[in-house]
């Protein structure tokens, strides 16, 4: 048996090596079309193409007939071999891009999304007139991608970003590394209000909290549900609001004077969530995402 896997390996890594860039594109896109819709799955095909090759689409295809390396083929099998396990791309290559700046992912922490990006711009266009020294705070960073992005703008604002997960935290801390950004670190249980006393008062609070109710998993893709961690996704189907009621309890404690809460948002929960904060003395601020939906507020203390 060993010796019939030796052989399958060595037949496919053989069609891989003889192949050139155009081929081997051509190859790949079939491949994930019968994943992904056409759209989605050229997405991914150029993203691996540009990783493998080191060549944007521009260069590839002046560069069409040129043979793949040994090396290339290698990784080329790897990469075929995870994306038919609907492995997603950003893990496969295990990079993801944000705001474009490139972020270290693996499955330990959430792949970053462009409706994430829109929470960032919102927060840097509506702080730009605030003072240095401002002390910002991230709950639930993942990978890190929003306090990175905030400080690569606003080097002169203090950083803070928490998690749960001390894996994710380690993934964060290797890409404000990869990033030159000096962000400061907290491994805590945000949902453990004891735990905020570790804490400073903050001048502003982003987040990106977990607020898929658990009943809707089947209804997500199986990329999605299979490889990224619920823990992220996911909350109690009996107390969808969970964080969102932590996160402003907290700031009611925590926040200064003059401050903000920057929140990305379930659309399904939006009336649900703005009525909880205005109840609890906050000013709101209703966003819509690049697609029309309700996806973020600003809460304000009035």
């Amino acid at each position: 048996m060993d010796g019939d896997a030796d052989m399958k390996r060595n037949l496919n890594h053989c069609k891989f090596a003889c192949m050139n860039i155009e081929e081997a594109n051509r190859m790949l896109l079939a491949t994930v079309s019968e994943m992904y819709d056409e759209r989605e799955a050229a997405s991914i095909c150029s993203l691996v193409m540009e990783h493998l090759t080191g060549m944007p689409k521009s260069v590839r295809v002046l560069r069409k007939i040129d043979a793949l390396t040994v090396k290339q083929s290698e990784l080329l099998q790897i990469y075929l071999d995870d994306l038919k396990k609907y492995r997603p791309v950003q893990y496969v290559l295990g990079e993801a891009w944000f705001r474009s700046l490139p972020f270290y992912v693996n499955e330990h922490v959430l792949i970053p999304r462009p409706e994430t990006e829109e929470l960032v711009e919102w927060l840097l266009a509506d702080s730009a007139s605030r003072k240095s020294g401002e002390v910002v705070l991230d709950i639930g960073t993942g990978s890190g991608c929003i306090p990175v992005s905030i400080k690569k703008k606003r080097n002169d604002f203090r950083i803070l970003a928490m998690d749960i997960s001390e894996a994710a935290l380690q993934i964060a801390k290797k890409n404000s590394l990869i990033h030159d950004t000096g962000i400061e670190f907290l491994l805590l249980d945000f949902l453990n209000p004891l735990q905020w006393e570790s804490i400073p008062s903050i001048d502003l609070i982003i987040s990106n909290p977990p607020y898929i109710p658990e009943n809707q998993k089947h209804f997500m893709d199986k990329h999605v549900k299979d490889f990224e961690p619920g823990r992220a996704l996911f909350v109690p189907d009996n107390d969808p609001l969970v964080f969102y009621r932590n996160i402003g309890g907290f700031a009611n404690q925590k926040l200064k004077p003059g401050g903000a809460v920057f929140l990305e948002i379930h659309h399904d929960y939006a009336r649900e969530i703005m009525n909880w904060y205005e109840l609890n003395g906050f000013k709101l601020e209703l966003k819509k995402d690049f697609s029309g939906n309700n996806r973020m507020i600003k809460a304000c203390r009035s």
